[in-house]
């Protein structure tokens, strides 16, 4: 048990309750200050006095709660065990005592703790029992009174009757609450408990919805963007009832919700109903506010079948603003700036990035390495990626081995994009944000990595992950996915040894280095061999895009560049995965090709981000060609080239975290203008370029204490 919060235990109901309520009444003598320390299991909700103690939601954070049967998962590639870790919270409740009698409720929620319905990766919850620990600490004049969670509790129900993060809530305020009862006392987990990092979610905005249809007694209502967050409902009806919504990304012809991208063939549930996420009230007949307690939706449409008075949409996602700007006169650039944030944003809820957010919300390894690089330059996320790092190596297997979600929820991936986020986010995180911390922390647990890797390489090459699992290369094509998967891994593999030989040379662990070398020598006369065609002068082929992998990791340079410039113009779209299509773009601009990122940027083909937009996207698609989810980040990680290449907003190789900068804008005679700001560690850095005129014209605004050359 964490010290602080010794003599604290924990509190709960029994299996059967759905959402507890756990009420502790206390007196307070003349307190100067008043904190309150807490945590739950699943989701918690405190409040002093009925007044909330926190304005953020879907605490605490999602982590790798406790031990569980990893053998329920349903791809069997772990060995080991995961690191077990609760945060707790600090809060500062002392404006919200009275003088003399208080009381204390913590309403608890099933979470990802407790989430029993989803089974498409396995049975993947930890617990049954939802349970609190706290402690109230009161300063008075007299001295410090410290009040546990001791078992003297009581709990009731509360009007949730079904609880779901991916098919929603029930929520009866027609019933009869039962009695108190005394709270039963749970043994503690065997986990680590820790004060609280990483970014929770709050309600960010509200919209007003457009009212688009009636059909056959539902109200079809727009919130013109595609979002997370909930509908929240002013009423009066009558007692017992029932109002009822469901949510969907997109709408057919005659307006109906189409929950063909929120829902597929393999989204099993343990009761075989399909996963469509719904809200259901039944009302008591006194005027209410009705909204979701422990479920947010992900949605652009919604239908509502019942009576009521008032209605609008609460936006909801992690409390990470946007620190950047972007405008142009090129369509396809702003939309690309926009609907990645919006679908980045919609995507970051309990501090982890998720790859969609309805219907399997998880921390994907591989969606997260790819786009880090680009929300840490248009967000505030270092508190964020703090902890989602701290989740990567919660989740990294005893052989080395790191799992492809974190938290570990199940799902499939590879060991090249997707387990070498332990080397890629917290190298990005040092040239962000310039700590060289992050490196020291994780340094053994990348060389653990390292070593996961050579035991399933054969012949110089990465073949293998885990029996049970995936072995995936690239992934989400425009069509099939043809590159193969040991030539990704290995490229991959590759690249990391680059960044450790640097790493190693960043924290004085120069005597690693040679290792690198002759593993990553090795590994490029493989790869070379295999792959390479000299004739040709393509890798693989050069089909999907996979000679920007060799360059990338340094086997090719300039003519390869020039081969994939030829064939991206003539194309005019992305047949490239999720990881190439970001690669191949970094590729392109780095060797001054990016009038060509620009004209895949201004093509409406089919496979382009215009033709998204063109069928009504506010945010990015899983797949170029629309199937599955239509808000998922990753294609969108290419948006940072907007900065880097577009204004030249570039860090000088070998620093970190904004102190010596580049402004190398694009070289073009497209008639663009364009403007943006990032905000950095050392401060706002702005540039604006117009080459409408006979010579383009560049102004920057930085601050005086980084240094700024302008090329």
């Amino acid at each position: 048990m964490n010290n602080t919060l010794k003599n604290c235990v924990w509190v709960g109901a029994d299996s059967s309750i759905v959402s507890p309520i756990i009420m502790r009444k206390f007196n307070t003598p003349d307190v100067q200050k008043a904190t309150l320390i807490i945590t739950g299991l699943g989701y918690f909700e405190a409040k002093i006095n009925e007044k909330p103690v926190t304005e953020y939601k879907f605490l605490p954070v999602v982590t790798d709660y406790q031990p569980r049967d990893l053998t329920l998962c349903a791809h069997k590639n772990t060995v080991g065990t995961t690191t077990n870790r609760i945060y707790y919270y600090n809060f500062d409740v002392t404006d919200l005592l009275n003088n003399g009698e208080n009381l204390l409720s913590v309403q608890l929620g099933n979470g990802f703790y407790r989430q029993e319905e989803r089974t498409a990766e396995g049975k993947m919850y930890f617990g049954d029992i939802l349970k609190c620990i706290y402690k109230i600490v009161l300063e008075t004049q007299s001295g410090v009174i410290e009040l546990c969670s001791d078992g003297s509790e009581t709990f009731t129900d509360s009007a949730i009757r079904f609880s779901n993060l991916y098919l929603g809530e029930i929520i009866d305020y027609s019933i009869k609450l039962q009695e108190e009862r005394k709270v039963n006392i749970f043994p503690s987990p065997n986990t680590i408990l820790n004060e609280a990092i990483g970014t929770p979610d709050k309600v960010i905005r509200t919209i007003k919805p457009k009212k688009i249809a009636d059909i056959d007694g539902k109200q079809i209502f727009d919130a013109g963007e595609n979002i997370t967050g909930m509908v929240s409902i002013k009423t009066s009806a009558d007692f017992g009832h029932t109002l009822t919504m469901r949510f969907a990304e997109n709408i057919n012809q005659d307006k109906s919700l189409n929950f063909s991208s929120t829902i597929s063939s393999y989204e099993a549930t343990r009761t075989g109903e399909i996963q469509i996420m719904k809200n259901t009230f039944i009302t008591d007949g006194t005027p209410r506010m009705l909204k979701s307690k422990f479920v947010w939706y992900a949605f652009r449409y919604f239908e509502i079948e019942g009576d009521f008075d008032e209605i609008w949409v609460e936006v909801i996602h992690a409390d990470t603003p946007v620190t950047s700007t972007f405008t142009s006169n090129h369509e396809g650039m702003n939309f690309l700036y926009d609907a990645f944030l919006r679908t980045q944003l919609d995507n970051m809820h309990g501090s982890i990035p998720s790859d969609c957010p309805h219907r399997e919300r998880l921390g994907y390894t591989g969606d997260g390495q790819i786009c880090a690089p680009t929300v840490m330059m248009l967000l505030d996320a270092q508190e964020f990626y703090k902890k989602w790092i701290q989740d990567i190596l919660d989740c990294q297997d005893t052989d080395g081995h790191v799992r492809h979600t974190a938290p570990f929820m199940g799902g499939g991936g590879g060991p090249g994009g997707w387990g070498s986020a332990i080397v890629i986010v917290p190298y990005t995180y040092y040239k962000q944000y310039g700590d060289i911390n992050i490196i020291k922390d994780c340094y053994d647990s990348m060389k653990l990595w390292i070593n996961y890797l050579i035991s399933h390489s054969e012949n110089g090459l990465v073949t293998s992950e885990d029996p049970g699992g995936w072995c995936l290369g690239d992934w989400a094509s425009f069509d099939e996915m043809k590159i193969p998967e040991p030539y990704v891994n290995s490229c991959y593999f590759v690249k990391n040894l680059l960044l450790l030989e640097e790493m190693a040379t960043l924290i004085d662990k120069k005597e690693d280095i040679p290792y690198y070398q002759s593993l990553r020598k090795d590994t490029e006369k493989a790869i070379v061999d295999t792959y390479f065609d000299a004739a040709t002068g393509h890798f693989a082929g050069g089909i999907q895009g996979c000679d920007a992998f060799a360059v990338w990791c340094g086997l090719a340079g300039k003519e390869t560049v020039k081969l994939l410039a030829e064939k991206y113009t003539e194309l005019g779209y992305f047949d490239t995965g999720f990881l190439c299509t970001d690669i191949l773009c970094e590729v392109l601009c780095n060797y001054g090709y990016t009038d060509v990122f620009l004209s895949l940027l201004k093509s409406e083909k089919y496979g382009t981000f215009l033709y998204m937009k063109r069928q009504g996207a506010t945010t990015i698609w899983e797949y170029f060609n629309g199937r599955c989810s239509h808000n998922h980040p990753m294609f969108g990680a290419c948006t940072r080239q907007l900065f880097q290449s577009v204004l030249g907003i570039r860090q000088r190789k070998g620093t970190a975290g904004y102190t010596d900068v580049i402004i190398d804008p694009v070289k073009t005679k497209r008639g663009l203008t364009v403007s943006g700001s990032i905000d950095t560690p050392n401060g706002v850095i702005a540039v604006s370029l117009d080459t409408t005129g006979e010579k383009p014209i560049v102004q920057v605004d930085a601050p005086d204490n980084i240094k700024i050359e302008i090329m």
